[in-house]
């Protein structure tokens, strides 16, 4: 064999050990890491148990308690998610054809309730408090009760954090890293590094992206630390 194949040979194996020898360690991590937490364990199990064959779903997905998964849309989870239905049950409806997908890391609290007609997307490390609802088509119209209204999909990006109580109603977008305080109608969409209160919301104040992270990890990190796979 030539020299010059010979030396990629031997790169392409070097490469692929390594890639290897770093899966095993993660894994082992891991593993470890569940092992030594049961509540995480069960919850991990409970998952696989209550949702596999009706969303899509990672391994690393954990549930405490309860979910309900209506409709024939599709359920998409990320890796890592947090669910913790033991007060009340989680409900996810996605209608015939419509798609809710939540991001990697996510943390959803109990009594959270998601309707999609078309899409309801929730992004990567994002914090949801309990009895929230998110709904991307209204039941009826106002003045013609009769019909319905189109659908419009709602997005909420990468480290968003929504308290208790919160209603989002269609066609909300919110941009990454902004706060929803508690009880709040989201009828408008709300721009990034935000702070938005009151019914309907607004925006009281605007964040500096390095400041409203630590005031997150600081107020969350424990628990995220307690139930997580990373």
């Amino acid at each position: 064999m030539p020299k010059d194949y010979q030396g990629v040979l031997n790169s392409s194996i070097e490469r692929n050990d390594g890639h290897f020898k770093t899966f095993l360690r993660t894994f082992l991590r891991k593993t470890l890491k569940v092992l030594r937490n049961p509540h995480l364990a069960v919850a991990l199990i409970n998952a696989q148990i209550r949702i596999r064959g009706k969303a899509q779903l990672p391994l690393s997905v954990r549930l405490v308690g309860r979910i309900r998964l209506r409709g024939g849309g599709r359920v998409e989870f990320g890796r890592g998610v947090t669910l913790v239905g033991d007060v009340t049950p989680i409900e996810f409806i996605s209608h015939k054809g419509a798609r809710i997908s939540i991001g990697d890391h996510t943390f959803i609290n109990y009594g959270l309730s998601i309707s999609a007609y078309e899409q309801v997307k929730i992004g990567c490390n994002c914090l949801l408090g309990h009895y929230m609802l998110i709904v991307d088509r209204n039941e009826h119209g106002v003045e013609q009760r009769e019909m319905a209204p189109p659908p419009a999909q709602v997005i909420i990006e990468d480290h968003v954090w929504i308290g208790s109580r919160v209603t989002i109603l269609p066609g909300v977008h919110i941009g990454q890293h902004s706060v929803v305080g508690a009880g709040a109608v989201v009828t408008k969409s709300i721009p990034a590094d935000c702070l938005a209160v009151g019914n309907p919301a607004r925006v009281v104040r605007r964040f500096r992206r390095a400041g409203i992270q630590r005031r997150c990890q600081r107020q969350f990190g424990p628990i995220a630390a307690n139930l997580s796979v990373r």
